[in-house]
This record gives structure tokens, sequence and C-alpha cells, in this order.
């Protein structure tokens, strides 16, 4: 990949993981002096950001961030190819919740519009080890996305970033981790299953290293695996007992039980996340496997995310 001395950087969203990454790309060291950083958003949310957050809207100003107006889920492949076209590097990171086929219509956009690296919504877990079918196919198109950027991407250089759990997920309530109201934890699948852990800002810091190290012509394309740490539910309770001062009442949630919950209520996709942890199957790793212990880069295990965050 060649060396770009002024890259332009298109960031897709700016939640959690977006400001995470934008802050990273802002700060980085190896940031060259001429790269600029432009978000894309939607217009009514760039537009009332200034009220209903000022103090992102602040901060992003701070680092002199430009703003791309566009609805990726309404615009068509031409108008997003055309949005993409002005930028060296792409990075999707706000696709969670996007409606089916957004990722692939954006992914293919990228590509066609001759962007020269991408990094697409894939933070998360291995999905070529979770495959296409599993909770009802609810990672299917990731699946295929990886396919598509092995097979398909005419030259575009790629990496995709796994970080296995957003580490503030744990404390998500609807995940059904922990409950703080009731004072319990469950563990999905069972206390002896694994998940691997990251924090936003992390996941932020170790994506920006990525990214700027591909810009300066090093590095190749591939599946980049992070991680803050890799615990059993079991550990996850005493972590957060030990962080409480006192007991947690402990539950477990297992796959045949979700899987009946499931078959109740087919489009629960808190349920088939809860399903896809519960099997386990690609959601952990050996942190010596990581390119943040490759390369070093300090981040957060999971009582030091406690001590630094409310939940």
């Amino acid at each position: 990949m060649a060396c770009y001395k002024c890259p332009s950087i298109l960031i897709i969203g700016h939640g959690e993981l977006g400001f995470a990454i934008i802050d990273s790309l802002h700060k980085h060291s190896t940031k060259k002096p001429l790269t600029s950083l432009t978000i894309l958003a939607r217009p009514q949310t760039i537009s009332s950001l200034p009220q209903t957050d000022p103090t992102k809207y602040s901060q992003l100003d701070k680092m002199n961030i430009h703003w791309l107006p566009l609805d990726i889920e309404s615009a068509s492949p031409d108008a997003l190819k055309q949005a993409f076209k002005p930028f060296t590097a792409v990075i999707y990171a706000s696709g969670m919740f996007a409606r089916l086929g957004t990722p692939t219509k954006v992914t293919t956009a990228v590509r066609d519009a001759g962007v020269k690296y991408y990094i697409p919504w894939q933070f998360g877990i291995d999905y070529d080890v979770v495959g296409p079918t599993a909770a009802g196919g609810l990672f299917a198109e990731q699946y295929w996305i990886r396919k598509f950027l092995r097979e398909e991407n005419q030259g575009m250089q790629w990496n995709i970033i796994s970080n296995g759990l957003f580490t503030s997920f744990i404390f998500y309530e609807p995940f059904g981790v922990f409950d703080k109201k009731g004072n319990s934890i469950t563990a999905l699948g069972g206390w002896d299953n694994k998940v691997t852990i990251t924090a936003a800002e992390d996941i932020g810091k170790v994506t920006a290293a990525i990214v700027y190290e591909r810009l300066d012509g090093k590095g190749g394309d591939g599946i980049q695996y992070i991680a803050g740490e890799t615990l059993t539910y079991g550990q996850v309770a005493d972590a957060i007992e030990e962080k409480m001062g006192g007991r947690v009442e402990r539950k477990v949630l297992d796959v045949r039980a979700a899987k009946s919950i499931l078959e109740r209520d087919p489009e629960n996709k808190i349920v088939k996340y809860q399903v896809i942890f519960g099997e386990g199957d690609g959601c952990s790793w050996d942190l010596g496997k990581t390119y943040n212990e490759e390369k070093k880069i300090k981040t957060l295990n999971f009582r030091e995310w406690m001590d630094t965050h409310q939940f």
C-alpha cells in the first residue's frame, strides 16, 4: 500500500465507538499534519447536535472536524459512491442496528468509489467462526461482507477489527448480563463460558494505530484481533462482587432456554445476541494473538474499566 502524506479520513458515526475512533485519530502521535477528519451523519443529527449534545459538539469542533450530512440507509448506491470518492480511507463505526443490507451497500460503494483503505462495520466477534446461520442468520451479512472483501475488493486495502464485546455491554441492561437494580448477574451459556471484552476508547486507540500504520504503507489486509481481557462469566461476577463489596445473585441463561425464547419471538435481536454469546463460538481469543499485545499498546482489563467508568 502507498504512503499517504495528507490522507482524508471519513468516519461513519460518532456514537460511543465513532467518537472514540475520532478522538484517537485526532490525538495519535503518528497523525500527519495535513490529515483531514470528516464525520458522516444524518443531516438532522448534525444540525441538532449543538443543542442535544453541546459537550460532544464542542469537543469535535475543537478537533477541527468536518461534517458530511448524509443518511446512508436512504441514500442510493450511486449517491454513496459519489460521497465517498474524495476520501483516502473510510471507517464504518455505526452499524450495530443498521437496516439489513446497509453494511453491504456501504461496503460496495466504498470499493466502487476508489477509496484506498476501508475498515467495515465488523467491530465485534469473529464472524468467520460464528458463520452465516447462527441465531437465525444474525450475522450472515457480516459473514458475506468478509467474503466480498477477500474476493471482490478490486485492489482496495482493508482491515477488520475484532474486539469481542464492548466492555460497556456487560452493563447494558437489555443485554441481560448485569442487572444493577436486581443485583444479579446472568452467565450466557454457563459460568465457564469465555468472552473477550474491550473498552470503546481502547478500540478507538488501537484502530487509530492500525489506520495510520496502513496509510504509512505498512501492514497488510486481514483481521486484526484486539482485546482488553478474556475472562469467564464467573470471573466477571467475581470482579463485580469485589467492586460492589457484596454478594450478587448469580443466574444462568443456557443456550436451550435462549433458543426457546427466540422461537416465540424470532425477531428479538437481543436474544439472538444472547444465543451467539451463549454458544461462545468466535466470542473469545487469547491476548497473545492480539495486535495490541504485539505492539505493546496498553488496554483496560475489566477491573480497570470499572475503576474508571460509571455503571
